[in-house]
């Protein structure tokens, strides 16, 4: 498989990588965080068009236990100020959950249109703009039991008022166990528009891209039963697939937009644990010295945490996510020595998986530090895990086209030896055995369908003559120069084979007699014009020429071979037909 990563692979990878910086670039890295002061900022000297996007960071203003609506702040002072973006646990004291009211006041310039971006606002808000409803996801509520949760980002779009923004977001949170809240992205409108078209267009990419390969190696599999790292592929793919229906934009969401956050949760973690248990069994199909204890232990890992997702609410499973991600290290720490090594010895199927694996383990580590609020930046594991299946993807193609390659070597090599079978040693005519197996097909089509054909017995004149004179040695050229000729005179449909010593047999399908004697003429013409020796030596040809008329192979060799003892006994050199 030397060779396999050309150079065409690696500008795929390359535009890949492109893409994906050009998409995290664009929606997250050219923002800019800007800090509240006790929930005020001033962006009156922000250049939108030239600064591009900001995070509305820093303090906001706090009213915790409270679901205050915009009227109701005025004139109210703050029971203290909540740093975006941060853990609630981190700034209220160790709660985690509760309700309250964000309020941030903002001055910028008027006659612009400007938008907001609000993803992750606990489990449950409402978003005011200059007290305008603006949008909600779930229901709040000031207990487990009243609250409805429900993730789905949240775009607002207006205008300044007196160079004045306010903004009132209410929230709630009572089944998120690390609740988080996250930088808000403000700009304007064309780029929040921006960001979410870019964010919809990757998303649906990734999201057809995985479904074309996942039905692609679905139906590989079910032709070719006894290949599960087909089927295990496919699972994968649609894993990942699945996966990207639920962040980011969250399509299915917006789909369903009634969609418990349970179940959303529930897709996430499950998606999450039942692939770590199939990407192992896809390795140890791909590596037979893939360790039986290791994926006994990940089939083990998968199905005992994807049952207790199922089984329990968020808030249980979510707490022994920190045991998860032990075991999940011990599965990752394996895998990297075990493809490590098998990089060391020159594997390619190894050195693709460990990129991959590096992949998802970069883009990973990135959505670990997201989630537990050490910077605020994008989701980017679904990415990593496109081009997981992007470069498995692309190493089951090399070697389920380097198997057809094989098939057809194999097939090749077997081809070569049946053609030599039926071949003369010398001449590469047929031989005796495969030229009689010709005449009895043609016997039977003329038996069964009335089809023609014409036979022709060839004898080299006073061949031994020839040996004697210049010795076996010429007399073997002279086998092989004629032997040229003949293929030279006929035409494809047409078979020689040698005979017998200095004997050919020519079978001309579908040929009447006529038609066949201009074929041996030209034959017979051909090789007299011929010279030997600078012009020394001519040899000719005798040609017994019969249209079949009889139903046996044998009567048909007979009468040809008449033929040409006739030809011979009326001086050589001549076509003699009945």
């Amino acid at each position: 498989m030397k060779g396999l990563i050309n150079k065409k692979w690696v500008v795929l990878v390359l535009i890949l990588a492109i893409f994906i910086g050009l998409y995290i670039n664009v929606c997250h890295s050219n923002a800019i965080s800007v800090e509240a002061k006790c929930g005020v900022i001033d962006l009156l000297d922000w250049n939108f068009e030239k600064d591009g996007i900001i995070h509305l960071d820093g303090r906001w203003e706090l009213y915790f236990n409270e679901l205050l609506e915009p009227d109701k702040l005025k004139n109210r002072r703050p029971d203290g100020y909540f740093h975006i973006p941060g853990t609630l646990g981190a700034q209220l004291a160790g709660k985690t959950t509760g309700y309250m009211t964000l309020h941030l006041k903002m001055m910028v310039p008027d006659d612009i249109v400007y938008g907001l971006r609000i993803n992750n606002r606990l489990s449950a808000s409402k978003v005011w703009v200059n007290g305008v409803f603006q949008g909600s996801h779930g229901k709040i509520g000031k207990s487990f039991a009243e609250e409805r949760a429900i993730y789905l980002p949240v775009y607002a779009f207006f205008t300044s008022e007196n160079e004045k923004v306010d903004i009132v977001i209410q929230a709630s949170n009572f089944r998120d166990i690390q609740p988080i809240i996250y930088s808000i992205d403000f700009g304007l409108k064309k780029q929040i528009m921006g960001v979410y078209t870019l964010s919809i267009i990757m998303d649906t990419l990734i999201i057809g891209a995985l479904l074309m390969i996942e039905l692609c190696y679905l139906a590989i599999y079910f032709l070719r039963r006894k290949e599960r790292t087909f089927l295990y592929f496919a699972v994968l793919c649609f894993l990942i697939q699945l996966r990207c229906l639920v962040l980011n934009e969250r399509i299915l969401v917006q789909f369903y937009p009634e969609m418990p956050y349970e179940l959303m949760s529930k897709i996430a973690a499950i998606t999450y644990y039942l692939w770590v248990m199939m990407y192992v069994l896809f390795l140890k199909e791909q590596f037979e010295d893939f360790s039986k204890r290791m994926t006994d232990f990940a089939v083990l890992f998968g199905s005992i945490f994807t049952g207790i997702c199922v089984v329990t609410i968020n808030t249980f499973y979510d707490r022994l996510a920190i045991y998860g991600h032990v075991f999940l290290i011990i599965i990752i720490l394996y895998l990297l020595v075990f493809l490590i090594r098998k990089s060391r010895e020159r594997d390619i199927n190894g050195r693709v998986s460990l990129m991959a694996l590096l992949v998802l383990a970069i883009t990973g580590i990135n959505d670990v530090l997201i989630n537990n609020g050490v910077f605020s930046n994008v989701y980017v594991f679904q990415i990593g895990m496109f081009i997981f299946a992007f470069l498995e993807s692309y190493m089951l193609a090399i070697n389920f086209s380097t198997g057809f390659t094989r098939l057809e070597e194999l097939s090749l090599e077997n081809q070569s030896i049946y053609e030599k079978s039926i071949r003369d040693g010398l001449t590469n005519l047929y031989n005796h055995k495969y030229i009689e197996q010709i005449l009895s097909s043609s016997i039977d089509r003329y038996n069964e369908l009335n089809e023609i054909f014409t036979v022709l017995m060839i004898d080299i004149d006073y061949f031994k003559a020839i040996n004697d004179e210049y010795g076996h040695p010429f007399g073997d050229r002279v086998l092989i120069g004629i032997s040229h000729m003949f293929k030279k005179s006929l035409r494809a449909t047409d078979y020689v084979g040698r005979y017998g010593g200095e004997e050919f047999l020519i079978i001309l399908p579908n040929t009447n007699k006529v038609e066949a004697r201009e074929i041996a003429e030209r034959i017979r013409s051909n090789i007299g014009n011929f010279t030997w020796f600078n012009g020394k030596l001519h040899i000719t040809i005798s040609i017994g020429l019969y249209e079949n008329q009889v139903n046996t192979k044998e009567e048909c060799v007979k009468h040809v071979d008449q033929l040409l003892y006739l030809a011979k006994d009326k001086g050589r050199n001549r076509v003699e037909e009945a």
